[in-house]
């Protein structure tokens, strides 16, 4: 019998968890108001998408759908051009690290344009610290619901380590030509409370549309 480490611990919960519709234990909440300070928070964007197309994660189109809470453009938003024609869509949005010495909630809500014939799909999940793709054990596939937004929760257990940190993930993925648009928004993380970690949710530029909107502009 092997002894467990704390990521063995860690990864095991989080994969026991994963699913919709948990309760939250909230305690910061990020509502992407105005994205452009995430990565001066302690977030990463990062588009791996192969071949990369000419967005990644930005600013909620409110001319697609309005956002789950707060102003209409005031969420994460992502599409079919994250990658090029033909190709893969691999757009991650990482958290900064927070404790996982004992257990939390983590939530978020999600949601995809509305238009036929088209699929968004993402997953969700944890590392023990570490950035790399391969550093997150993600949960399976999911197509983000059309119609309104949904709920997700992921409760984890803690270690019992003390200084044991991780990471949050959300990977939003598959064939370019078969997606859409996405959005994501209020989602509720265990970080430290100090006002220069709190969460205000700060801007970047961007616009996206869905392929509906796009038609819309070409009439």
């Amino acid at each position: 019998m092997f002894k467990r480490s704390p990521r063995t611990v860690l990864l095991a919960a989080l994969l026991a968890s994963l699913g919709f519709a948990g309760t939250a234990q909230a305690n910061i909440i990020e509502g992407f108001d105005d994205i452009a300070s995430l990565a001066a928070r302690g977030f990463i964007l990062r588009n791996a998408s192969a071949p990369v197309g000419s967005n990644g994660f930005f600013q909620g189109n409110s001319r697609v759908f309005g956002a789950q809470d707060g102003a209409p453009g005031a969420y994460l938003g992502a599409n079919y051009q994250s990658a090029a024609a033909g190709g893969g869509i691999d757009d991650w949005l990482i958290s900064p690290e927070f404790s996982t010495s004992a257990g939390g909630t983590i939530s978020f809500y999600v949601r995809a344009a509305a238009d036929q014939g088209y699929s968004d799909l993402f997953q969700y999940g944890l590392s023990t610290g570490g950035t790399g793709a391969a550093d997150f054990v993600l949960g399976s596939l999911d197509a983000a619901p059309t119609g309104d937004w949904t709920r997700v929760s992921l409760d984890f257990a803690g270690t019992g380590t003390p200084g044991s940190v991780g990471r949050f993930a959300i990977r939003y993925t598959g064939p370019a030509d078969s997606a859409n648009y996405i959005g994501i928004d209020t989602l509720s993380l265990p970080l430290p409370e100090p006002a220069s970690l709190a969460l205000l949710g700060l801007g970047l530029a961007g616009l996206g549309a869905s392929r509906r909107g796009i038609r819309r502009a070409a009439r």
